[in-house]
């Protein structure tokens, strides 16, 4: 399983931040990009990312990376990007 452009972008986010969290907030500011209801559809994808065990959440929209997936996050490192 490849993880998507978003769910990247917020595993990287949670590995160079500080306290190694990221909340929905911040999760909105790096990855909306619905003009309408970009709280719901950045909802989804964190939730998704909870469910597939990439995230753990903390609290309501606290999350930190998961326990059971640290092969999926390591998989993508060498992979080039094709566009």
């Amino acid at each position: 399983m490849a993880l998507s452009e978003k769910q990247l972008m917020v595993i990287q986010f949670i590995q160079k931040s500080d306290d190694k969290q990221i909340t929905k907030k911040q999760a909105m500011g790096l990855i909306d990009t619905h003009y309408y209801n970009g709280s719901k559809h950045v909802g989804d994808c964190l939730s998704r990312m909870v469910n597939a065990g990439l995230l753990e959440r903390i609290k309501n929209g606290v999350f930190i990376i998961g326990k059971g997936k640290t092969a999926i996050i390591e998989e993508n490192k060498n992979q080039p990007s094709l566009f």
